[in-house]
């Protein structure tokens, strides 16, 4: 159609031409299939692919999961060949039929499998013809998402107990994805096995508990943010145990590569060596504690510096540590040492040493949250002490955090500053 001459027609017009340019579309995304079938009878000899996915994602330029998707609609509803060459009719033969003329899209068409493949054999062996055909039918009526609603009610009603779920069906379908969103968030996608469920949770309900109030105000994350913030706290400390096994020839790490300029002014992106992008406010704060390597680059892209051994608290001086503070040292947090990280009192970025005398512990919350908020820690007697802002408390009396030491508090006094 002479899309100059759009214009001209009536609405009614342009809603047949867009339901018929619908139906021509699901088609030939139909004969592509049909295209793929045949490319596959003949074998991928010379090529070093694995497979129909592989063939797929290599001549689509398509990602692995779409190209998956394919390989399974070409399973599903392409014609097949029998092992002595035979042309055999597809294994949804109605649904494929209406595909292939436009009527039924690939979603519809996917759904109406899923529904059918869910039955128990016996089931299945059945009533699947006229599963098919019910399905095919309202499909003309309803979107996928709605299609699968009904498919559900037809399973639970010729299968009333339920299929009961195996670990092999959980572990084939199985995945976890990270999704980069255009707004620099990454959406985790996927579907756990019970066992993998059992050991996240154990791990992020202890580092999910709310925190109690104290001078830096109430918790007033949501559960979810709440799982958010453990999420990441787990990930640094798996990072800092030195447990996983190594990649590329390097232990497990996260390498983070900014320009001296930006680091510099605070501003700017900071990039991981997986290729994720970070605020350098976000790159000081995973440096201060996780095993990280930062690498500086001058203004001309040459390695200005790079380590981590000034940064990161050496094995010894966290045990040090954990032995002096026992938990955070914010005043009122319960955190224990396992839960909380290594605060340098002067910031690394600053010219602050990591020696014993400038290391605090501190949850994450308190480590991130407290300087920001203008507390500053002072080291008196040899055990860290936190000053609140002036318009907290004029004076600024260092305050030390006792919940972790109860046995010294009929010694408490009040420290003085000299």
């Amino acid at each position: 159609m002479d899309e100059s001459g759009l214009s001209c027609l009536s609405v009614a017009e342009l809603r047949s031409s867009v339901r018929g340019l619908q139906r021509e579309v699901i088609a030939l995304q139909y004969r592509q299939l049909a295209v793929l079938a045949e490319l596959e009878s003949r074998g991928f000899e010379g090529l070093g692919l694995r497979g129909l996915p592989d063939l797929i994602q290599v001549e689509l330029n398509v990602t692995r999961r779409v190209a998956k998707g394919m390989a399974q609609q070409v399973a599903r509803f392409a014609e097949r060949w029998s092992v002595t060459g035979e042309r055999l009719e597809p294994v949804y033969p109605l649904t494929a039929e209406e595909f292939a003329a436009g009527e039924l899209s690939g979603d519809h068409a996917s759904v109406v499998a899923d529904v059918i493949e869910t039955l128990p054999a016996p089931a299945r062996a059945e009533h699947a013809a006229t599963v098919e055909t019910t399905l095919v039918e309202l499909a003309a009526e309803h979107d996928p998402r709605t299609l699968k609603q009904l498919g559900q009610r037809i399973l639970a009603h010729l299968d009333p107990d339920g299929a009961a779920p195996t670990e092999r069906t959980q572990a084939a379908v199985r995945d976890l994805s990270l999704r980069p969103a255009p707004d620099g968030l990454v959406r985790i996608e996927g579907l756990l096995t019970p066992a993998c469920a059992a050991v996240w949770e154990a791990a992020l309900t202890p580092l999910s508990a709310q925190r109690q109030p104290d001078d830096l105000g109430a918790d007033t994350r949501s559960i979810a943010q709440r799982w958010h913030d453990a999420f990441e706290q787990a990930g640094q400390m798996l990072l800092d145990s030195g447990n996983l096994p190594s990649q590329a020839g390097l232990p497990a790490q996260l390498i983070i590569t900014v320009d001296l300029h930006d680091l510099e002014r605070r501003t700017g992106r900071a990039t991981t060596h997986h290729g994720g992008s970070l605020t350098i406010r976000e790159a000081l704060r995973l440096a201060a504690d996780a095993d990280v390597i930062p690498v500086v680059l001058d203004q001309d892209l040459g390695i200005l510096a790079h380590g981590r051994g000034k940064r990161l608290a050496t094995p010894g001086q966290r045990k040090a540590l954990f032995a002096r503070d026992r938990g955070c040292t914010f005043p009122g947090c319960t955190r224990t040492a396992a839960q909380s990280e290594i605060h340098h009192a002067t910031d690394w970025t600053n010219g602050g040493p990591t020696d014993l005398d400038n290391l605090a512990v501190a949850c994450g919350f308190h480590n991130n949250d407290g300087p920001k908020m203008g507390w500053t820690t002072v080291f008196i007697d040899g055990h860290p002490h936190w000053k609140p802002p002036a318009w907290r408390d004029p004076d600024q009396r260092p305050r030390r955090n006792w919940i972790h030491h109860p046995e010294q508090l009929s010694h408490h006094r009040t420290p003085q500053l000299t």
